[in-house]
C-alpha cells in the first residue's frame, strides 16, 4: 500500500514539474516569427517606418520607440537585421529583469 502511494505521488511531481516546464517554454516569444510580422516588404529587415507601424497599435510614443530602434540598430545603417533584433531582445529583457529587481527592492524598503 505504502509503496502504491509513493508511486502515485512521484508520478504526480512528475506532471507537475513537466507542466511548469512547458508553461515556461510557452511564454517564450519566437524572435524569428516576430522579426518576420515587423517585416512587412520582406527585405530581411526593419526598418524605423515598419518598426513604427508595428509598435503603434499598442500606443508607444514616437519618441520611445525611436529610442528603442536606435538601440537595436547597433550599425546605424537605418536598419535592423535579425541578429540585431535578437540582440535588442536579450538586452531587453535583461533591462526588464533589472528594472523588476529593483521595484522589488524599493517595495521591500518602503
Amino acid at each position: 500500500m505504502k509503496t502504491t502511494i509513493l508511486k502515485f505521488g512521484l508520478l504526480m511531481f512528475a506532471l507537475f514539474a513537466f507542466s511548469q516546464v512547458n508553461a515556461q517554454d510557452k511564454k517564450q516569444p519566437d524572435p524569428e516569427k516576430m522579426f518576420a510580422s515587423f517585416d512587412a516588404n520582406d527585405d530581411k529587415s526593419i526598418s524605423l517606418e515598419e518598426f513604427k507601424n508595428k509598435k503603434r497599435k499598442n500606443e508607444v510614443p514616437a519618441e520611445a520607440l525611436e529610442k528603442r530602434y536606435a538601440a537595436m540598430d547597433v550599425n546605424s545603417d537605418g536598419s535592423v537585421t535579425l541578429e540585431e533584433f535578437k540582440a535588442g531582445m536579450m538586452k531587453g529583457k535583461k533591462t526588464e529583469g533589472m528594472k523588476k529587481k529593483k521595484e522589488k527592492t524599493s517595495d521591500d524598503n518602503d
